[in-house]
């Protein structure tokens, strides 16, 4: 299999924020974003009546709930999710990407009474910038963004797109993959590790370029930062991970294929498994 990649001279952490940018900022040329950055979104309206309130905040690296009025299951204050630095460098570029700055006091209005409306407020340093509308009038790339930020919310993190990074620049303490599947648009891992006494951050990284075989194939893994956990109890969960950024990069480096019908194999690196790896395919 010949691999598809041209290697940077940057390293470390460094090379992955070089390397999101690359495969998924869609031609930003704004400085690659700091971790100092917050958005707060605010949701409301649809057929169920939502009413909720989260923030992502870059500089605690985690998501909060901020109010839960109306179909939602968190209190005020409460951590929804904690975010590793690939995830925060991520959640900013796309936004960038998406002009959030740019559409700084847009209201794009509402188109019909059965959408959901956002209220987003985006803050790096001095600049803060506040856009409204609703689903079906707010620009597809910023939806997209919106869409990302829910997932988080419901435990659901985007996989990191880094063809280009070194895997080794990612953190990569003991953990075990007991099983993995893919379920609709997301990768469903059950994982296990020791600790207890820390929260752990969990990735799925897409690395290396693509492997030019038939179908074609990419080697992800998951990397876990333990946070120097002191404890040793063995602990299990499923880890949900959103996998249509690698869809999206993937259309970009080959075209758009048949809805339904593009097949990308996934090498899951797995110690305990024949050759080292996990095969799993993904259709999208």
């Amino acid at each position: 299999m010949r691999e598809r990649v041209v290697r940077s001279g940057v390293t470390g952490m460094t090379a992955v924020a070089v390397a999101l940018c690359l495969s998924g900022c869609g031609g930003l040329t704004a400085p690659l974003p700091t971790e100092d950055f917050s958005v707060e979104v605010n949701v409301t309206g649809g057929f169920a009546g939502v009413s909720f309130s989260f923030e992502v905040s870059g500089a605690e690296g985690v998501v909060r709930g901020l109010s839960c009025e109306s179909v939602c299951d968190y209190v005020a204050g409460e951590i929804l999710a904690t975010l590793s630095t690939a995830q925060i460098q991520r959640t900013s570029e796309e936004l960038l990407a998406a002009g959030i700055l740019q559409l700084d006091g847009i209201d794009f209005g509402t188109q019909c009474c059965d959408q959901f409306s956002y209220v987003i407020t985006y803050e790096a340093g001095e600049r803060i910038s506040t856009v409204r509308g609703d689903s079906g009038t707010l620009p597809p790339l910023l939806l997209r963004a919106i869409d990302t930020l829910l997932g988080m919310v419901n435990g659901r993190l985007p996989i990191i797109v880094a063809l280009e990074a070194d895997p080794d620049a990612f953190p990569n303490d003991p953990l075990f993959v007991d099983d993995a599947q893919v379920v609709g648009q997301s990768l469903e891992a059950s994982v296990s590790y020791g600790g207890g006494c820390a929260s752990h951050e969990i990735d799925l990284v897409a690395f290396g370029g693509w492997l030019e075989s038939f179908p074609v194939q990419v080697n992800v893994f998951l990397s876990h930062e333990d946070n120097d956990d002191p404890c040793d109890a063995q602990l299990s969960e499923v880890r949900t991970f959103d996998l249509r950024p690698l869809a999206e990069a993937y259309r970009s480096a080959y075209g758009p294929g048949d809805p339904g019908e593009t097949v990308v194999v996934l090498r899951l690196r797995d110690p305990t498994q024949s050759g080292g790896v996990r095969v799993i395919e993904y259709r999208f």
